[in-house]
């Protein structure tokens, strides 16, 4: 069953040369026009704008992955494991996971950039029961089969029990992600009135809620300190893959079709450099040339785009365990990643002798507008 919402915003209007330069140079191409991951796929859902006036569907909402974080604890020796599902649950509900579907942390424990396997020798998996008269769900925490934590959702019902030192958080939160969407929208697919960088920049996000599974655990369960590991997450049900998700916006912004997108969320991340002869390194490098033309230094060569491609994939989030994040080290809640992902895109990964300054170095939006946590669960307080 699809669900759809719409929700207008403020209309704002002056756009910069760039941005004038960026649409006519662009068209409709398909440049992070939803989120870090939300509603990245026709079978999850869609987002579209007519007149700002955004009108959200849903599709099979509470399997659709936003994001994906690793990060260090507030507590040192420990790492935070978070992902978030089901968006934008105060404007289309109900504000649940799937019961009997699979959430799973799958985690490579020898995975460097550029050097990663992507077989997971770890699996946290979370399944869910139905949801009560007032929505609160049971749900049970394994890590390769074995229990290691349960609880109900959104801390009802009491404590949540845990062994094995995992630590573990279900249920609604605040949406952590912020992006002016409805800039992006205008600029790249025409879409509104609004534009990027027009100075009428918004948060889309800022007032959205999410679902959101969060697990602490130690480091000597994922490697130890100092160990090069890769994550990525994925919801199943039915015997079938639904989602997945490593690092921010890989699948939204490189692959273009309907059908390069669902078989993107359902190709394990070992295969996807070769799978359908490539097509997904094949996406990646076209979409790097195609933006980076943009920038004073020009398009990525060759080697250049091939050399990103290979640190993009297999789309896992790497991280060195017991390390602050970075570009490419783990992801925090407060990581400005579509800015990460703009500058990249459009000519600023610093090669040998290139700048480090792409054409579009951000959205001008932050993480100011949300309020998260200092110790777990992390996620900011439901709006």
């Amino acid at each position: 069953m699809v669900s759809t919402s719409t929700l207008r915003r403020g209309l704002g209007i002056g756009v910069s040369l760039l941005v004038t330069a960026l649409i006519l140079t662009l068209g409709v191409a398909p440049l992070l026009t939803s989120g870090a991951d939300h509603l990245d796929a026709p079978s999850l859902g869609h987002i579209s704008n007519t007149g700002d006036v955004l009108d959200v569907g849903k599709v099979r909402g509470p399997l659709d992955i936003n994001d994906l974080y690793a990060f260090p604890a507030a507590a040192s020796g420990r790492t935070v494991l978070a992902m978030t599902v089901n968006p934008a649950v105060n404007l289309i509900g109900p504000a649940i996971f799937e019961p009997g579907a699979e959430y799973a942390f799958n985690i490579d424990t020898t995975c460097g950039i550029g050097d990663c396997n992507a077989s997971a020798n770890l699996r946290y998996t979370v399944t869910f029961g139905q949801p009560d008269g007032r929505g609160v769900q049971n749900y049970v925490v394994k890590a390769n089969g074995k229990a290691v934590a349960s609880g109900f959702t959104n801390q009802a019902k009491g404590n949540t029990q845990s062994r094995d030192g995992v630590w573990s958080f279900a249920g609604l939160r605040s949406d952590p992600f912020f992006f002016d969407l409805l800039g992006f929208l205008g600029s790249v697919k025409s879409q509104g009135t609004r534009a990027l960088l027009d100075g009428d920049q918004s948060d889309f996000f800022a007032t959205l809620n999410t679902m959101a599974i969060v697990l602490e655990v130690p480091n000597a369960a994922i490697g130890g300190g100092g160990a090069q590991i890769g994550v990525w997450a994925t919801t199943r049900s039915g015997g079938i893959q639904r989602d997945q998700m490593g690092r921010p916006a890989i699948n939204t912004v490189f692959n273009g079709t309907v059908a390069q997108k669902e078989l993107f969320n359902v190709t394990a991340p070992s295969a996807q450099a070769t799978a359908s002869g490539g097509v997904f390194r094949t996406n990646i490098k076209s979409v790097l040339q195609y933006f980076s033309s943009l920038d004073t230094e020009g398009a990525y060569s060759d080697a250049e785009a091939f050399g990103l491609a290979d640190a993009l994939l297999p789309d896992v989030l790497t991280y060195e365990v017991g390390s602050s994040v970075d570009l490419l080290n783990g992801r925090s809640l407060t990581r400005d990643v579509i800015d990460d992902e703009l500058n990249i895109v459009t000519g600023g990964y610093p090669f040998s002798g290139r700048n480090a300054t792409g054409a579009i170095p951000g959205d001008g939006v932050g993480s100011g507008a949300h309020v998260n946590l200092t110790s777990f669960p992390y996620l900011g307080l439901p709006h």
